[in-house]
């Protein structure tokens, strides 16, 4: 069933190069998402919201670096498009894969976890971020081959359970809450750093991504 839905989504949209371009882009799939963050962070001066979501958002990161790890260490099955026995149809990517497992999808974990973020404090608006992760995100990275339904799936479920735990566990959330009470008279900082955060993670976190390596390479060298 895995590999069928795979061949199915590849063979309606594998070569759509304007899905594509759509999919990949940071501004068009990212919107829906941190336009829901950014406006719930500012609804309201509450802050046991604020640091529910910081909870959350905690939750998001550490997903995100797990379903990495998975890529490089647990490798459950190839990625579709490097599995010649596949034949599939996709698009010309400018980057080379330097992971070659595919399981769980680090993009989908990372705005499932977003839209959980988002679910947790408002149904509507989490809904509505689910949807357009699934379709714009989730359905166009299984369609070019990057990864089989069941890599999205993991990922669901990787991004729900450590979002949901983080902001439902007293610990972490009291802990946000005391920063914000000491921060309380210097606001503009957190709203700075949330704002970074949050224009790293539109960008996949490639440019820390980038600054580890870096590091590694300064380390070793």
């Amino acid at each position: 069933m895995d590999q069928e839905l795979l061949l199915k989504l590849n063979a309606l949209a594998g070569t759509h190069t304007g899905f594509y371009e759509l999919a990949t882009n940071s501004l068009f799939r990212g919107f829906p998402i941190f336009g829901s963050l950014v406006a719930l962070w500012f609804a309201d001066d509450c802050g046991m919201r604020r640091s529910r979501m910081l909870a959350g958002l905690f939750g998001v990161c550490l997903a995100t670096v797990l379903s990495v790890w998975f890529q490089f260490h647990v490798a459950l099955h190839t990625r579709p498009l490097l599995d010649p026995a596949l034949h599939l149809n996709t698009v010309d990517v400018p980057w080379s894969w330097d992971r070659k497992g595919s399981f769980p999808s680090d993009t989908a974990t990372l705005f499932f976890g977003l839209a959980t973020v988002v679910f947790l404090e408002s149904r509507l608006a989490g809904w509505l971020c689910f949807l357009w992760v699934t379709v714009v995100i989730a359905m166009s990275r299984v369609a070019f081959g990057f990864h089989y339904p069941s890599d999205i799936v993991g990922s669901l479920i990787l991004a729900a359970a450590f979002v949901v735990f983080f902001n439902r566990s007293p610990y972490p959330r009291v802990g946000f809450e005391r920063m914000l009470f000491a921060f309380s008279n210097r606001m503009y900082l957190v709203h700075a750093f949330v704002f970074v955060f949050l224009a790293e993670a539109s960008n996949l976190f490639l440019s820390l991504e980038q600054l580890g390596k870096h590091l590694v390479q300064m380390v070793h060298s």
